[in-house]
């Protein structure tokens, strides 16, 4: 068992991937994190248990921005710290995080990791009306999570905001029925990023559609439809998915000065498909809407401090492709395809 986990860093270390994730696995291998025997080979039930603590994470922000639009006063730094706590208390690793949390409200939300001279959450008062990106992960036995959900401090009415929240749950439910082995890591990106593009948003589209993770958060493969649109380093996006990857999905819409909506889930690419990580943490517009009714006080922390495990709201799953769905489906990756295969060739003659 030690010599898969040793082996596993070395092929870690080996590959040409970004310096941070080299930095992480050698780390490890060190003994510098509590990883004494190496890293652990128990990697998808690791990851699904960091999925169930980071899902804990997103439950937290949501209720502290709840008890923002009923009028107290928090920094994206107090919430950050509360998610953070919440996490560790249920069981993430506190000594080696998987990344810094964050939480971007407002103007900070239209970058995509927030404010960047506060790793992501500082000083600014989270008001209401604001439009909050909230990005964080877990980590269990090495194993890490990376799970983005998008709110708004109170119900809002304003088209752009809907609308923007909208292209981009679309953009990412496109992308499910392609979420298996042997889809070019490319494909995903390609089609999500023509619905926003559609949708009038495409160049507030501003990094790549997702990226695998494991021990690192950032890891290959690499889902972008550009080979010069790398992500931390990476770039391996020529490559197909593979029966043992762990990828996020994660489109993005950000209007500069104004707001951003991003929202990221979870995935274990298999057999069978795929397996929605984070199928149950709620991602629909009313999970997005914070409205004054949705908790009772402090009723929604439960004895153990844990976050409310009840998904009554939980969103139900997109149900089978109806015809026209599976058209456009179709469509939209034919499309995909002959871009490529004409980029190709262009290519060739060069």
């Amino acid at each position: 068992m030690r010599g898969m986990a040793v082996l596993l860093v070395a092929i870690l270390l080996c590959a040409p991937v970004a310096s941070a994730c080299e930095t992480e696995a050698a780390n490890a291998l060190l003994g510098k994190f509590p990883s004494p025997t190496g890293i652990s080979p128990d990697k998808d039930e690791s990851i699904r248990e960091a999925v169930r603590l980071a899902s804990i994470g997103q439950e937290t922000a949501r209720y502290m921005l709840w008890r923002v639009l009923m009028g107290e006063i928090f920094t994206e730094l107090e919430i950050a710290q509360e998610i953070d706590r919440s996490m560790v208390d249920n069981g993430s690793n506190q000594e080696w995080k998987s990344f810094d949390t964050i939480v971007a409200s407002g103007e900070n939300g239209a970058i995509p990791h927030g404010d960047p001279e506060n790793n992501g959450a500082g000083p600014k008062i989270v008001e209401i009306g604001d439009v909050v990106v909230v990005d964080l992960g877990a980590r269990v036995n090495d194993w890490v999570s990376d799970v983005t959900r998008s709110y708004v401090v109170g119900p809002t009415t304003n088209e752009t905001i809907i609308e923007v929240y909208m292209a981009v749950y679309d953009a990412q439910n496109l992308t499910f029925p392609v979420i298996e082995a042997g889809t070019p890591a490319w494909l995903p990106d390609d089609i999500a990023r023509t619905h926003i593009e559609d949708q009038g948003y495409g160049e507030n589209f501003i990094h790549s559609l997702g990226h695998g993770f494991g021990v690192c958060v950032h890891e290959p493969p690499l889902l972008s439809r550009g080979a010069d649109d790398p992500l931390f380093g990476l770039s391996y996006n020529e490559q197909p998915l593979a029966v043992w990857d762990a990828i996020t999905i994660e489109p993005g819409i950000y209007l500069d000065g104004w707001f951003g909506v991003r929202i990221e889930d979870d995935f274990l690419v298999n057999q069978e498909g795929h397996e929605f990580l984070t199928a149950e943490l709620p991602r629909d517009l009313d999970w997005f809407m914070i409205e004054e009714g949705d908790y009772e006080a402090l009723e929604w922390h439960n004895e153990n401090g844990k976050g409310n495990q009840d998904n009554s709201r939980a969103e139900v799953l997109p149900s089978p492709l109806n015809g026209l769905e599976s058209i456009l489906l179709l469509t939209l990756v034919a499309a995909a395809l002959g871009r490529k295969r004409d980029e190709l060739s262009n290519v060739v003659h060069e």
